[in-house]
């Protein structure tokens, strides 16, 4: 079922299209979820990766919708990154229709990631220049979580508390800058030095950790629960990721064998008696974080544990989401938002969640 109305007053008339699809999207998942095989396809995607049998289903489904918006003009996903023109016009969707879907097997949380850039195909442009941001966590509850504009001349002080009942913000999102080519194809070494943020809001020099000022004064973020009716009901507004925690999911464990920055990060946390959680799913391992209002993702390489979560599809939208919520990503070089996009493929190292914390990871971040 699409979103209310109600939750979408204030957004461009093409936006509220497109999340309202995005939520009627994932409601149809979450059925499909309930009964479906984890067994494999026998395919693979564009990257190389096994194909479950419920990748490619989902995968059919979110595009076959997104080209019945009126205001989707092409996406891509991570099961096939080409990007498709679409009959709408207005946006581009990008997608991970089933991120986790590996542990599904462990009847584990898995999700759905979703970018929505504003015009047509987003490579060349920095994370966050993306129009919104969501993701869905199908567990025990359907949860879709939102990064959507906020009104520019709220001051991000003046935000209010998690749990507050419903709030609706005006949109003044606005096409957005783009930044200037960068010849590099790291993911570290491609920040770009533009906050690409638009005009009318505070600019905050790009650090090595986040501008997330840039993000926080134009969008909030909104989590909604889907009801035992089918329809969606809004349960946080303005969610918001506190800067100090005791929470952490070491990502990429394998890559602390040859990365003794992270060995020696991970060894910190637990002799400073933080606590563990860690799925081995993005999405819910990210979703902790701003459930509980704090903690860290991290997500460091090695040599022989190389980056493997994608910029365009997992990297940008979830890091987008946590900036909004006021927290912080790098990729030791940057804000993951300030990387720009060269390809579909693009790979990149990331660390999100609290400030503290992200901070505390630069080094096992630029270690490798």
């Amino acid at each position: 079922m699409a979103l209310d109305a109600k939750y979408l007053q204030g957004l461009k008339p093409e936006l509220a299209q497109v999340i309202s699809c995005v939520a009627s999207l994932v409601s149809d998942i979450s059925v499909i979820l309930r009964s479906a095989s984890a067994g494999y396809s026998g395919s693979t995607n564009a990257f190389g990766d096994d194909q479950l049998e419920v990748d490619v289903q989902v995968d059919r489904l979110i595009f076959e919708r997104l080209a019945s918006c009126n205001a989707v003009q092409g996406a891509a996903s991570e099961e096939q990154p080409e990007f498709k023109e679409l009959p709408g016009s207005g946006y581009t969707v990008v997608f991970d229709p089933l991120d986790g879907s590996s542990i599904m097997g462990a009847n584990f949380a898995v999700g759905t990631i979703f970018g929505i850039w504003p015009g047509g195909n987003p490579v060349g442009l920095a994370g966050r220049q993306q129009a919104a941001a969501a993701y869905a966590v199908y567990g025990p509850q359907t949860i879709l979580v939102l990064a959507r504009p906020r009104e520019h001349s709220t001051p991000a002080a003046a935000h209010a508390p998690n749990g507050a009942e419903e709030v609706v913000a005006p949109n003044g999102n606005a096409q957005q800058p783009q930044p200037q080519p960068n010849d590099s194809h790291d993911s570290g070494a491609g920040c770009n030095n533009s906050t690409g943020a638009d005009t009318t809001s505070t600019t905050t020099t790009t650090s090595m950790v986040c501008s997330s000022a840039n993000v926080r004064s134009t969008h909030e973020v909104q989590e909604f629960r889907l009801q035992a009716d089918g329809a969606w009901r809004l349960h946080q507004s303005d969610v918001t990721i506190g800067p100090v925690s005791r929470t952490f999911a070491p990502a990429n464990l394998r890559a602390a064998a040859g990365n003794k920055e992270y060995a020696a990060l991970v060894q910190r946390w637990i002799e400073a008696s933080f606590t563990l959680r860690y799925t081995g799913g993005m999405v819910p391992d990210v979703h902790h974080i701003l459930a509980k209002g704090s903690g860290v993702f991290c997500n460091p390489c090695s040599e022989a544990a190389p980056a493997k979560l994608r910029l365009l599809f997992e990297c940008a939208p979830l890091a987008f989401v946590v900036e909004a919520a006021g927290g912080s990503s790098t990729t030791g070089q940057c804000s993951v938002l300030d990387v720009v996009v060269r390809t579909p493929n693009d790979r990149s190292k990331i660390c999100l969640g609290s400030c503290q914390l992200v901070e505390e990871s630069l080094a096992a971040m630029q270690a490798a």
